[in-house]
């Protein structure tokens, strides 16, 4: 599966960043990035987060230094 994409931020008016929301999974490149960037901006949002999800299972001995 390819990498996906996944744009977070916070809702106009909120800034607990436990509030933060999923607000995009479509982009596949940096240009659909800045422009449904721009998109949220008009409508207030904020603090955006870019994530990229590769469909891996997560080590978490790794995490805990097994």
């Amino acid at each position: 599966m390819k990498n996906e994409i996944l744009i977070y931020g916070l809702p106009p008016n909120e800034n607990k960043f436990y509030m933060e929301q999923l607000l995009s999974t479509q982009c596949k490149n940096q240009h659909d990035i800045d422009s449904t960037i721009e998109l949220l901006k008009r409508e207030k949002y904020h603090s955006f987060r870019i994530a990229y999800f590769n469909w891996e299972k997560p080590d978490f001995t790794k995490t805990i230094n097994i």
